[in-house]
């Protein structure tokens, strides 16, 4: 056995041994949580909201974002509205829409998707002013006869309509006689709604809902908690029925052994930005990594590899995670540099399969699609999924975990299979939606200086460094938010998070500390899956000491900081941006320390210009990379250090606080005297930025114009 690997793994399987069961917990029957929900009798549009909150908050009825409600109060039609979640919804989040003004759907047997929006615009009631946009599944549930209506993306429906279309018929039929119809596969929008309408028109009377081949589940009722019993009652149905099927056979096979633990973390920290970079040619990704066991088991069984290319489990999962994952084998064990290769080839072939597909399919001179690949699969290591921020890549791994189910689920009675691939293209590139993916990727280039950049800023716990990190955030970046002090770092972390989900996180980090700074750049590896630009902004009190009378622990204390934890710092955020292949860049805080001598601050003022030089150097060693390494020059910045040195010198002199500062203000040629610390950050920004792409090597003065510290 390969050293590493670990045969004892409770997930893995011996040559010749009995297959072990995955560990995946399969669900069981989703229970009736209606409880003190609002009488039948009530307000129907706060049935409608608990409807849609029970259903959004249960991961097997609908993945992040997905499924749809509506009910038919009067002459209003409200249906859940475009961009709202059903988890989170709220009164606010249904468009109303007049049922009259709706009926004419019903005499058109075709409408563009251009006609269809602009036809929903002018049916809103009272001029659109009370909800969001409708919705593309809108027409759907207007013409639908039901007065309350669920449309879920159900992993059991998915399971069970992922086979052969006649199979998939009959079991549906067998489960539910005719209370539950099979409706072949059409595309959704106004071709789904037409189809559905004419079908419904011919269900027998006991009918309940509808199992969409490929796209879940349509339950409807009079009111929205016997709509939810029905909702239940057919996912449990269809679930017993897979459990039967689950228990005669492992439908994914045999699982090989899994690499020893410590072999993964140490691989995942080459592979992640080795994708990200492959990915990120045309358009950084942020990524989102998945090592859960559940994952890991099945993710090493031995079918899955031909499973996977068929595809996903319903025309929403084609939007969030691609039309099909990236299998990506490698051997966890290679060295870094040959692992880091191996990754970018096999990325690069399955990018020339994508884009034969797309050629097969595409009208002439159509370029290939930039977020081609959304889910990628390393077995041995686990999932990576890639979105434009933190909270689409976990709905993308949302959405794959469903499709593993669901995969496991029909291999269990039948066969998976998705999508036709011309189905899979028209959807995959159906302008509806992609104009939505677009206009956001436009407003993100046009509004924001670091969008899909990963920045890690040490020293970000309070300072240049908290305001440095909220305004990288602010800039479409996600931060890692690094200090000694920890309790800072989560502070200014979970102040970022609060306005942009997902965007933050915080790591104490000691800089003296070798493991610790490793453990920094491992953590923002495994969080957003690479790195774009390191700031570094650490520092140590100054200790104030004639040249005569310094001691080697002052001297110490500031190198450490300033200097040795500096480089060793930019050193490790260099080999990740090497390795991800994108460029990146490297800023550091040297303060006019590092140009103008200072009375008694030969320990601070030396380990400044030290860093300088150090920061000089590694622009000339990383500039034919793409990475560029630059400095700011601060001083007199509001800062608790600053405050504290001001205090410190104030004492010196025997004079007063306002009195130093006054002084300090005087100096300037600007006549400053306290600098926001925002005024720092903003140059931060500014040097990680394409603004600055053409500039490294250089250091920006910060300083109200101090001639002693101009540089020369």
């Amino acid at each position: 056995m390969r050293e590493g690997y670990q045969a004892s793994d409770p997930h893995a399987t011996g040559c010749g041994s009995r297959p072990v069961a995955s560990p995946r917990i399969f669900p069981s029957v989703i229970d009736d949580r209606w409880g003190g929900g609002p009488s039948p009798s009530g307000d129907e549009l706060d049935q409608l909201v608990h409807l849609s909150t029970l259903i959004g908050r249960e991961p097997r009825l609908v993945q992040p974002g997905g499924g749809n409600t509506s009910a038919k109060v009067g002459d209003l039609l409200l249906v859940k509205g475009s961009g709202t979640d059903l988890r989170t919804i709220g009164r606010s989040g249904f468009t109303r829409l007049s049922l009259r003004s709706l009926a004419e759907l019903r005499t058109r047997d075709s409408m563009s998707d251009a006609e269809m929006m602009q036809f929903m615009a002018g049916a809103m009631a009272d001029g659109g002013g009370r909800g969001p946009m409708p919705s593309v599944e809108t027409p759907l549930h207007a013409l639908l006869p039901a007065r309350v209506i669920a449309h879920t993306h159900d992993i059991a429906t998915m399971s069970l309509t992922n086979v052969a279309d006649e199979t998939a018929r009959r079991l549906v039929r067998e489960l539910f006689d005719d209370r539950v119809m099979l409706a072949p596969y059409v595309r959704p929008g106004f071709p789904l709604a037409r189809a559905m309408s004419r079908q419904v028109d011919v269900l027998p009377s006991s009918a309940i809902g509808l199992a969409l081949a490929h796209h879940g589940l349509i339950v409807w009722a009079d009111d929205a908690r016997t709509c939810y019993a029905r909702l239940v009652e057919v996912v449990n149905r269809i679930e017993e029925y897979l459990a039967t099927g689950r228990a005669r056979r492992e439908p994914l096979g045999r699982r090989k052994p899994l690499p020893a633990a410590a072999l993964r973390r140490t691989a995942a920290a080459v592979v992640l930005p080795a994708v990200r970079g492959a990915l990120g040619a045309g358009r950084r990704v942020i990524l989102h990594f998945d090592e859960s066991p559940e994952i890991l088991a099945d993710l090493s069984s031995e079918r899955l590899a031909d499973l996977v290319p068929r595809g996903m489990a319903t025309p929403e999962h084609i939007l969030r995670a691609g039309p099909w994952p990236l299998w990506v084998p490698i051997d966890v064990a290679a060295a870094p540099d040959q692992m880091a290769a191996e990754v970018r080839a096999q990325v690069a072939r399955l990018r020339s399969a994508y884009e034969a597909y797309h050629a097969r399919h595409a009208p002439g001179g159509t370029a290939p699609l930039e977020d081609w690949a959304k889910v990628i699969l390393v077995p041995g290591l686990g999932m990576i999924t890639a979105g434009a921020d933190k909270r689409s890549a976990e709905i993308a791994n949302a959405c794959y975990r469903a499709v593993l189910q669901a995969i496991a689920n029909a291999e269990a009675i039948d066969a998976f299979r998705f999508l036709p691939e011309p189905d899979v293209f028209e959807f995959e590139h159906w302008p509806l939606e992609r104009r939505k993916l677009d206009e956001q990727a436009a407003r993100e280039r046009a509004t924001r200086l670091v969008p899909r950049h990963v920045v890690v800023v040490i020293g970000g716990g309070s300072g240049i460094g908290a305001a440095a990190a909220k305004r990288f955030a602010e800039e479409g970046a996600h931060v890692v938010v690094a200090d000694l002090d920890a309790r800072g770092a989560a502070a200014v972390a979970e102040d970022i998070a609060a306005g942009n989900a997902g965007r933050a996180v915080s790591e104490a980090v000691d800089v003296t500390d070798d493991a610790s700074l490793d453990r920094l750049f491992e953590r923002t590896v495994h969080e957003f899956g690479g790195l774009d630009c390191l700031f570094y902004t650490a520092g140590a009190p100054p200790r104030f000491a004639a040249v005569t009378g310094v001691r080697r622990e002052d001297l110490q204390r500031q190198l450490d900081v300033h200097y040795l934890g500096a480089v060793l710092a930019v050193g490790r955020a260099a080999a990740i941006l090497r390795r991800q292949g994108l460029g990146g860049s490297i800023v550091a805080s040297v303060s006019k320390a590092a140009l103008a001598p200072g009375k008694e601050a030969v320990a601070y003022g030396g380990s400044k210009a030290a860093l300088l030089q150090a920061l000089r150097v590694a622009a000339v060693e990383l500039g034919g990379e793409g990475i560029r390494v630059n400095a700011i020059n601060a001083d007199q910045v509001d800062t608790p250090l600053f405050r504290a040195f001001v205090a410190e010198r104030a004492r010196q002199r025997g004079v007063t606080v306002e009195a130093q500062l006054e002084a300090y203000r005087q100096r300037t040629v600007l006549g400053v005297s306290l600098i926001p610390a925002e005024a720092a950050a903003e140059l931060a920004v500014l040097l990680a930025s394409d603004r600055f792409r053409y500039t490294t090597g250089d250091i920006l003065t910060l300083d109200g114009g101090l001639p002693d510290a101009f540089p020369r």
